[in-house]
């Protein structure tokens, strides 16, 4: 996800330094595009965040709790912070909470609400905040890492969960 946005605003210091050569009325959409494709990849992390909160709540309704030696469950809350992680730098910025949000609405097909989605949002970056996601960044990522995240987190997922009944 990084990467996206890293890429992202790659493209828009390339896309400016070349629309700079060609006039400011191309700068303008140059700018324009680059902010639409930052606004997309945080819209792709609230959709991922939305996916694994929907298949977390399926499960959660199946077992009657939050069961976090379930090998699914822990795949689903590591896929859920690394989809979060990017809240916790982006804590003022309202664009990106605001996009974050509809991809979380989308990604959970209306499990999160828009009335729900600003205290959903609010829970996990308060989540994720408590979380070491360096982490989840090392190739070597294990089950046993996974599980142990997922019990790590498990009380504030089964909260956020509740949140649907």
């Amino acid at each position: 996800m990084k990467k996206v946005l890293f890429a992202s605003l790659a493209a828009l210091l390339v896309l400016s330094s070349c629309s700079a050569l060609k006039g400011t009325s191309s700068n303008a959409n140059s700018v324009a595009s680059a902010a639409s494709a930052v606004a997309s990849a945080t819209s792709n992390d609230g959709m991922a965040a939305g996916r694994a909160l929907n298949a977390l709540y399926k499960q959660y309704k199946a077992d009657g709790k939050y069961d976090y030696t379930n090998l699914n469950n822990a795949l689903n809350t590591i896929q859920l912070l690394q989809s979060c992680q990017n809240l916790k730098s982006n804590a003022k910025n309202s664009s990106y909470w605001k996009n974050f949000a509809a991809g979380l609405v989308l990604g959970s097909n209306n499990l999160v609400t828009d009335q729900l989605s600003g205290v959903v949002t609010n829970s996990l970056n308060n989540l994720v905040s408590n979380v070491d996601t360096q982490k989840l960044q090392s190739a070597g990522q294990n089950a046993t890492d996974a599980i142990n995240t997922a019990k790590q987190t498990a009380s504030s997922i089964s909260n956020i969960l509740s949140l649907f009944k």
